[in-house]
């Protein structure tokens, strides 16, 4: 490895007895602290590397996958509602323990995201209540649209997105639309309901 020397160009501007050179102790020390730079730098790759790889072959495995998938699916949906409800509408409650399976994912997709229709309701009052779901659907379908994107980006960047995974991840976007899709129907026959009570009433 080459001494560190002055810049040259500098001393070449000064007169002789002006250019100045590094002490010997000085030039070690700069060596030993570049050396040092290097072995730590080198260090820092790889641990970033191992941390990498640890990661693709945890996310390779459906359940982490739809771990990840059923994150990026809240973050989604609070990121929607922040406008209406405030920063961190949607409590972030992702855990790794839970049961990630497609049917168990979509289940909690689609609980957390439809429990926030009555709250939904107060902060926008209407009359015309199928308008106040349509426009309260549109709002968390985009939200878990935006979670499953970046769920599929994460995964493709990691080249996981293939076999058990993709399947994880298509079955759990079906099923997420089932469930939405029948809570919509259940929300509007329930507001047929109380018109049919004052039609036999009269």
């Amino acid at each position: 490895m080459s001494t560190i020397k002055p810049d040259a160009a500098v001393n070449a501007s000064r007169p002789s007895g002006y250019k100045t050179e590094l002490p010997a102790t000085a030039n070690a020390k700069a060596q030993e602290n570049y050396s040092q730079m290097l072995q730590k730098t080198g260090k820092d790759v790889l641990n970033q590397s191992i941390m990498q790889a640890n990661e693709k072959v945890a996310l390779q495995s459906g359940n982490k996958s739809l771990s990840l998938l059923y994150k990026t699916a809240l973050e989604g949906i609070n990121k929607e509602l922040e406008p209406i409800f405030g920063s961190n509408a949607a409590q972030k409650i992702y855990d790794s323990g839970i049961d990630t399976s497609p049917e168990a994912t979509a289940g909690r997709i689609v609980g957390f995201a439809t429990s926030l229709f009555t709250l939904y309701q107060q902060q926008r009052p209407s009359a015309d209540q199928e308008q106040q779901l349509n426009d309260f659907m549109d709002i968390i379908g985009k939200g878990i649209e935006k979670g499953f994107a970046d769920a599929i980006n994460i995964l493709q960047g990691l080249q996981v997105f293939e076999g058990e995974v993709k399947a994880g991840v298509d079955s759990t976007y079906e099923l997420v639309m089932q469930g939405l899709q029948k809570f919509r129907e259940q929300m509007l026959e329930s507001f047929k309901q109380p018109e049919q009570a004052e039609q036999s009433k009269s």
